[in-house]
């Protein structure tokens, strides 16, 4: 297994994302996992009949998701219960759990999967765990209240979304070193990478705004003005759109990302967080946190085309879009 992650990492990223690129083949089955912090469960949807397969029982409040597609290992924080729980994707049953002493929200893994970043936004810190172990090995001193978070499509950087600081900070993996911060709009929370990992879009929650941050100078190019009270952003494969949820006015910015504008705003169910785009059926899932649902968009079309019940209180924070192989 450690030489078939060898073999993947040096392949070029062409779609995305890594995992995108290698997983999404004939016999890999796309799933998405939405964490309900009302009933402790994630519910698993198969995105190739768009219904949930599976209810997975967890411990109290789940919300941040992470996936490691290699080994088929699903991470989950736990707000109330101060845990991570790790979940085998293949049989959706509870592995074993991580213990803190802080309620852990935004989590990531490194492109290895051997590292898991939490976020401890009460100690203005991004905590490291060794995934084999799941011993803690480090902790990087950050901006005030970390949320969202993602690694680089090399590999080497981690960026951090500082809530109540307004700023995101830039994390050299290796070093477990803070090597620059890059000030955004007010409260950044949900952020994601562009398809060839040269942009990372930042949502600035009470500036009803996302910033574009060009990778490679660190510094943001474009700020453009979305819905109301947004969350959460994800991009297509190539990067040329970017879907952003505005909780507060129950519908989804879509974003020309060379144009710098919004061309559409599409209405979803209510108080929209989680939002991923899944490349091989071309359409976009969001989570509801009013409605207990998961909202199915059109990216061709920009039209919500169903939604599919879950649990209360959807959340899915983060990257929730996995595949399951045979």
């Amino acid at each position: 297994m450690p030489i078939f992650r060898v073999l993947i990492k040096s392949l070029p990223v062409i779609t995305g994302g890594l995992f995108l690129c290698v997983m999404n083949t004939a016999d890999a089955e796309p799933r998405a996992y939405i964490t309900n912090q009302g009933e402790n469960s994630v519910s698993v949807i198969s995105l190739m009949t768009n219904q949930v397969i599976s209810t997975i029982v967890t411990a109290k409040a789940p919300v941040g998701v992470a996936i490691d597609d290699i080994e088929h290992k699903l991470y989950v924080s736990n707000v109330e219960s101060r845990s991570i729980s790790v979940i085998n994707m293949k049989t959706n049953a509870v592995m074993s759990e991580i213990k803190l002493k802080i309620a852990p929200v935004g989590i990531t893994l490194s492109k290895s999967g051997r590292q898991l970043f939490v976020a401890d936004w009460f100690h203005d810190q991004v905590l490291v765990f060794d995934t084999t172990t799941l011993n803690q090995t480090g902790a990087v001193a950050i901006g005030k209240a970390p949320s969202g978070m993602v690694v680089s499509h090399e590999g080497a950087t981690l960026y951090v979304a500082n809530r109540d600081s307004d700023d995101v900070g830039v994390i050299d993996i290796r070093s477990q070193k803070l090597v620059n911060k890059i000030s955004v709009g007010k409260h950044p929370f949900g952020v994601a990478l562009g398809g060839d990992g040269k942009t990372l879009y930042v949502v600035n929650v009470e500036s009803n705004s996302v910033s574009m941050i060009d990778t490679r100078k660190d510094i943001v190019v474009a700020t453009i003005s979305v819905g109301e009270h947004p969350y959460c952003v994800t991009t297509n494969a190539d990067g040329t759109r970017a879907y952003v949820t505005n909780t507060g006015a129950d519908t989804v910015s879509v974003i020309d990302t060379v144009a710098k504008k919004v061309i559409a705003t599409i209405s979803v169910d209510g108080f929209p967080e989680g939002v991923a785009f899944d490349a091989k059926s071309s359409r976009v899932y969001v989570a509801s946190w009013m409605d207990n649902a998961v909202s199915v968009i059109d990216a061709k079309t920009n039209k919500k085309i169903s939604s599919i019940p879950t649990g209360s209180q959807s959340r899915a924070f983060g990257q929730f879009i996995g595949n399951i192989t045979n």
